[in-house]
């Protein structure tokens, strides 16, 4: 497994090595698209009879339900990859942007997003901090930290 480092920044600043950058981003994206709508119609056709009526998850065989569950986490496991890519921000979604890596997270960001987020944790870090913290607060400070 590669382990990458904490906040590296991916810049290119060739307009035409820019291009080829965000067609291949659009590339991949497509291709996970396109196996995710694969996966979704091989679930719709489970969840429906041949004369068009809809079923439910009890009236499955362990077989179909099995199917239906595989293709389910299938999905969601190409979500997670497009989601955790350097292909596009885990924040906004753009995928035609520079992108910097947060290790806490295992995310990119696009440089806007990481720069809006890395600003917001610098202003919070001046504010005193209380005793006492809600969970909530707690969870806030862990997530300014990262970006620090």
């Amino acid at each position: 497994m590669i382990h990458m480092r904490d906040k590296r920044a991916i810049i290119i600043k060739d307009p035409r090595l820019r291009k080829v950058r965000d067609n291949l981003r659009r590339i991949f994206l497509e291709a996970v698209s396109l196996k995710w709508r694969e996966l979704n119609n091989k679930r719709k056709q489970l969840k429906f009879n041949i004369d068009g009526t809809r079923r439910v998850l009890d009236d499955f065989s362990s077989d179909e339900l099995q199917d239906y569950r595989a293709y389910q986490t299938q999905q969601n496991e190409l979500r997670k990859l497009a989601d955790k890519s350097i292909c596009k921000c885990n924040a906004c979604g753009k995928a035609d942007r520079d992108m910097v890596y947060n290790k806490a997270y295992n995310a990119w960001y696009c440089t806007e997003c990481y720069g809006l987020e890395r600003t917001s944790a610098q202003e919070r870090a001046k504010v005193p901090q209380k005793d006492s913290k809600s969970c909530e607060e707690k969870a806030i400070e862990e997530h300014s930290k990262t970006f620090l």
